[in-house]
């Protein structure tokens, strides 16, 4: 099964995995809080920048192809895109709480 198949079948979209990636990316940076200074390296460098570029499209690659090289089994790449569904969730569910 190839990964455009997997988010078909979970309904998932680009923009469902991107807000993924950006809660992973948040997470990440949060962790730095208490070394600014790496963030600003970061911000600095671009690396960020590179980091955040196509971000979604990049990740599906890196996951179809561990999949088609069997370096992934479809059991693993469900139990990352399920964790893609939870983050849509937690998305929609913080929308509800804004007037």
């Amino acid at each position: 099964m190839k990964i455009a198949e997997l988010l078909e079948e979970l309904d998932l979209s680009l923009d469902d995995v991107r807000w993924f990636l950006a809660v992973r990316e948040t997470e990440r940076l949060l962790a730095l809080k208490d070394t600014p200074l790496e963030i600003t390296r970061l911000l600095w460098s671009g690396a960020l920048e590179r980091d955040l570029y196509d971000m979604e499209e990049r990740f599906l690659a890196e996951q179809g192809e561990a999949l088609a090289r069997g370096r992934r089994d479809q059991t693993a790449v469900r139990q990352i895109l399920a964790e893609v569904v939870r983050a849509r969730a937690g998305r929609y569910a913080g929308r509800q709480a804004d007037p």
